[in-house]
């Protein structure tokens, strides 16, 4: 009598995403490296702007949440840092900043058609809708169901500001006492608007004088680049 073998039973296969990590991971904040990345297309760039202005309903805390989670987290088009550098610049001008930081990140990720493409792709759907809305305004306006709607739009823009600011500072603000040092300097700017009814761009521009001359302050040590031709020793030392 012959003995049939029991089938082996094959390994489960991780799924993963397109970073090829598994998909319970988190998406990482630091995987693009602008040294060997490459500009992604015009179109795949319009099409992911597109979305960015068509789902992120109620304003800007809902489109900088998209925007982090499409450009850096999803797509790798950017850095963390790269990320914050270009919400912090666009702060400095006049102007929407929405906008301005569009036009910024387009310029880093493709050049100066990048910035053009992501400027129509973010604007295009607001001003379809924008147009939709104006022609019946008369229709909603005293309606109960809308005014509940918008309502419910105020806590939940709330707590997206919330997300934006632990997604931002999550690993950019040090660890140990620089994290102390951050969260307290941000209490006492946060202060400095709200009770001291200071202007934000005289916060801003304080900030940052404070930053240059004192980056020790908020734990950032400045790194010493290798020199070239430099051969790393087990010491830490180059060797010509």
């Amino acid at each position: 009598m012959r003995l049939r073998r029991a089938p082996i039973a094959a390994e489960p296969v991780p799924r993963v995403g397109a970073d090829n990590a598994p998909a319970s991971s988190p998406m990482p904040e630091d995987a693009a490296d602008p040294a060997t990345r490459t500009p992604p297309p015009l179109g795949a760039l319009f099409v992911v702007w597109l979305r960015i202005g068509a789902l992120s309903i109620g304003g800007g805390a809902s489109t900088l949440y998209m925007m982090r989670r499409e450009l850096v987290q999803r797509h790798r088009w950017l850095t963390g840092e790269e990320y914050n550098e270009a919400f912090a610049l666009s702060k400095l001008v006049p102007g929407i900043n929405i906008t301005a930081q569009t036009i910024l990140m387009g310029r880093m990720i493709a050049g100066g058609w990048g910035a053009v493409v992501c400027l129509a792709g973010l604007l295009a759907p607001a001003v379809l809708l924008t147009s939709l809305f104006a022609a019946t305004i008369t229709a909603v306006q005293g309606n109960h169901i809308a005014n509940a709607m918008l309502g419910g739009v105020v806590p939940a823009a709330g707590g997206l500001t919330f997300a934006i600011v632990a997604q931002m500072g999550g690993g950019q603000i040090g660890t140990g006492w620089a994290r102390v040092r951050s969260l307290g300097l941000m209490l006492v700017f946060a202060l400095a608007v709200l009770l001291g009814h200071l202007p934000v761009p005289v916060v801003l521009i304080f900030a940052g004088i404070l930053g240059a001359c004192f980056p020790q302050l908020l734990g950032v040590v400045p790194t010493k680049p290798q020199t070239s031709g430099a051969v790393p020793t087990a010491e830490g030392e180059g060797t010509p």
